[in-house]
C-alpha cells in the first residue's frame, strides 16, 4: 500500500480540477480557524476600551512585516521544494534542509530589527498614554517570541510542497483553538492586557511549531526526509539557498509592500477618524480577513501545484491550474460576498459582546459591507500572484502586489478620502476600486504570461 507521503505527491500530478479542491480545503480549513481566532482575538481586545483597540491596531504594520517574512520564506521553501521534486528528490531534500535555516536566522534577524523601530514607530504617530503602553505591551512580547511564528510557517510551508495540507491544518488549528481560549485568562484573569493577548500567540505558535518539527524529525514521515546534521551541519549549496532566497525574499518583499500600504492606510485612516477611525478599521478589517479567507486558501493551494507542474513545463496543465483557480475562487467569491451584504450587522454586533460602543458598531458593518464587494475581483487577482511565486518568478508576484497595494488601493483611497472629500468612506471605497482594477490587470498579465511559455 502505497504511503501517505506517496498519496500526496500523487495528488500534486493529478487533473488539477481535482487536485485543486482537496488541497485547499484543509488550507481553507485552517484559514477559516485562523480568521476565526483573529475575530475572538479582536472581541477580547474590544473589551479593553478605544485606547487599546487603537494601541494594537497601530501595531498592525509592524505584525504585518513578521506574517510577511514568514509566509515569504514558506512560499520560497514551497516553490523551491516542489520544483526539484518533480525531477530530484535528494536535491529537494537539501532544499528543505537549507529552507530551515534560512527560517532561524531570519527570524533571529527579524526579531532585532523590529524591536529597533518600535519606538520610533510609535513616535511618528505621536501617540501617547494609555494608546501608547498597549501598543508597547503588546508589541515587545510579539517580537521576542515571533520564531515560533516563523517556524509555524516554514515547516507548514514545506509539507505543502509535497502536497500535504492536512497535517499543517491539524498541528495549526490546535494552536489557533487554543490561542482562543488562552486569551481571556492571559488577558483578564492573570490581568495582563494587551500584553496577555501577544504572549498567548507567541505560546501557541510554539506548540503548532514543535509539531510539525516532531513529524518531520522523530516520527521520519514525510516524504522529504531532512536530517538534523543537515541543519546544524549543513553542506551548504549556494544555487540552492538562492533558489529559496530568490523567491522568499521577493516573496517577503511582496507582503512587506503590504505592510508599507498598512502603513499608508493608518496614517490616512488616523488623520480623518483618530482613534475611533483606527478602532473600526484594525477590528473591522479582521472580519475581512474571515470573509477573503476562502480565495486566499485556493491560491495558497495553488503554489505546490504549479510548481510541480512549471517543474515538468508542462505549460498547457499549468495554464489549466490557473483557470480552475479562479474559477474556484470567483464562485466562492460571490457566495460570500452576497452573505456579508445580508448579514453586516450581524457580523458586527460579534464586537457588542465586550463593547458598548454603538457608534463602534455600526462603523464595523459599514466596513466589511463595503469592503466584501472587492473580493470577486480578488478571486482572479490572487491566483493570479500565487501563480507567480510556485514558477518562481517572485518578480512578476511582486508587480502584482504593488499594483494591488501601493498603485491601485493607496491612490485610490487617498483620491477618494482627501480629494474627493469622503472621509472615512472614502477610504473604504478606495479599498474596492483600487484592489478591483489592479486584480483585473494582474488576470490579464498572467494570462499573457501563460500564452508565452506555451
Amino acid at each position: 500500500m502505497p504511503s501517505r507521503s506517496d498519496k500526496n505527491v500523487a495528488l500534486l500530478n493529478a487533473d488539477p480540477r481535482k487536485s485543486i479542491p482537496r488541497l485547499a480545503l484543509p488550507v481553507m480549513v485552517t484559514m477559516v480557524i485562523t480568521s476565526l481566532y483573529n475575530v475572538v482575538d479582536g472581541i477580547w481586545i474590544a473589551g479593553l476600551g478605544e485606547s487599546a483597540i487603537s494601541g494594537i491596531g497601530l501595531t498592525t504594520p509592524l505584525w504585518m512585516i513578521i506574517t510577511a517574512v514568514s509566509n515569504g520564506l514558506a512560499h520560497g521553501a514551497t516553490s523551491a521544494v516542489s520544483r526539484h521534486g518533480g525531477e530530484n528528490k535528494a536535491l529537494a531534500e537539501r532544499a528543505a534542509e537549507h529552507a530551515l535555516v534560512i527560517f532561524v536566522v531570519g527570524a533571529l534577524l527579524l526579531t532585532v530589527l523590529l524591536l529597533a523601530v518600535l519606538y520610533p514607530y510609535l513616535g511618528y504617530f505621536e501617540v501617547s498614554g494609555a494608546t501608547r503602553q498597549a501598543a508597547i505591551d503588546y508589541a515587545e512580547p510579539l517580537f521576542l517570541g515571533l520564531m515560533g511564528v516563523t517556524l509555524m510557517s516554514g515547516c507548514a510551508g514545506l509539507m505543502r510542497a509535497e502536497g500535504d495540507t492536512r497535517r499543517p491544518m491539524y498541528a495549526t488549528s490546535l494552536g489557533l483553538i487554543l490561542n482562543g481560549c488562552l486569551d481571556p485568562v492571559f488577558i483578564y484573569t492573570l490581568g495582563m492586557g494587551a500584553a496577555g493577548a501577544a504572549i498567548s500567540t507567541v505560546v501557541t505558535s510554539w506548540l503548532s511549531a514543535a509539531i510539525m518539527l516532531y513529524w518531520m524529525f522523530v516520527r521520519k514521515d514525510t516524504f522529504y526526509r531532512v536530517r538534523l546534521r543537515g541543519i546544524v551541519h549543513p553542506e551548504w549549496d549556494k544555487t540552492i539557498a538562492r533558489d529559496i532566497l530568490s523567491t522568499g525574499i521577493l516573496a517577503s518583499v511582496e507582503l512587506l509592500m503590504m505592510s508599507v500600504a498598512s502603513f499608508l492606510f493608518y496614517s490616512f485612516i488616523r488623520t480623518l477618524g483618530g482613534d475611533y477611525g483606527v478602532s473600526v478599521y484594525s477590528t473591522g478589517y479582521r472580519l475581512y480577513l474571515l470573509n477573503l479567507m476562502p480565495v486566499s486558501a485556493i491560491s495558497m493551494a495553488s503554489v505546490a501545484i504549479v510548481g510541480t507542474w512549471y517543474g515538468k513545463k508542462d505549460f498547457a496543465t499549468l495554464r489549466r491550474t490557473h483557470t480552475y483557480c479562479c474559477l474556484y475562487a470567483m464562485g466562492i467569491g460571490f457566495l460570500v460576498t452576497g452573505l456579508v451584504l445580508v448579514f453586516s450587522d450581524q457580523l458586527a454586533q460579534l464586537f457588542a459582546l465586550t463593547s458598548d460602543d454603538a457608534a463602534l458598531i455600526h462603523g464595523i458593518s459599514r466596513f466589511i459591507r463595503i469592503t466584501a464587494l472587492c473580493i470577486p475581483f480578488l478571486a482572479v487577482g490572487l491566483p493570479s500572484t500565487f501563480m507567480f511565486l510556485g514558477m518562481g518568478k517572485a518578480n512578476y508576484s511582486l508587480l502584482c502586489t504593488v499594483l494591488n497595494e501601493v498603485v491601485g488601493a493607496v491612490s485610490a483611497t487617498y483620491v477618494l478620502g482627501f480629494v474627493c472629500g469622503l472621509g472615512l468612506v472614502g477610504i473604504w471605497w478606495g479599498f474596492v476600486l483600487g484592489r478591483g482594477l489592479a486584480s483585473v490587470f494582474n488576470f490579464i498579465f498572467s494570462r499573457y504570461t501563460i500564452n508565452r511559455l506555451k
